[in-house]
């Protein structure tokens, strides 16, 4: 059976704070990724031939965008992390769909807290939507 590549168009952010469930539509995620940095190592006696250790991980900051609504609820999250220095972390499931709103794959992250959130420019010779952006640090992440 023919497996064809899943579409990026049709997936869903879960907010998984402590006190209350929250999903919001976004546009779009970016940065579920991780990389390591490797070490040369020489092996001893034999010339011209190193090794390549993995070093520390890290994680890419995740970037969520969608439209500008009423809602104030992750704006005041990220807002009360700069206010009162004292980040509120949560946990973010990331679901990517199948056409019956089914998930395929999940990516859980962990520990998530806000370090920017923006709003695009205004220009009054187009009528795009405001775009609002965020952007959070996580320690880490699993694909379930």
């Amino acid at each position: 059976m023919v497996q064809f590549p899943y579409t990026k168009y049709h997936f869903g952010v879960f907010f998984l704070f402590p006190q209350i469930n929250f999903n919001a539509s976004f546009k779009s995620v970016q940065g579920l990724s991780f990389s390591y940095d490797t070490e040369k190592h020489a092996e001893g006696g034999v010339a011209g031939f190193s090794h390549q250790l993995t070093d520390r991980g890290s994680y890419a900051s995740l970037v969520l965008s969608r439209g500008l609504t009423a809602d104030r609820g992750l704006y005041e999250w990220c807002k009360g992390t700069v206010d009162t220095m004292n980040a509120q972390p949560c946990n973010i499931l990331v679901s990517l769909l199948d056409n019956n709103n089914l998930p395929v794959k999940n990516w859980l992250i962990f520990h998530a807290i806000p370090t920017n959130w923006s709003v695009d420019g205004f220009d009054a010779s187009t009528s795009d939507v405001v775009m609002e952006s965020m952007t959070l640090s996580y320690q880490n992440f699993i694909m379930i």
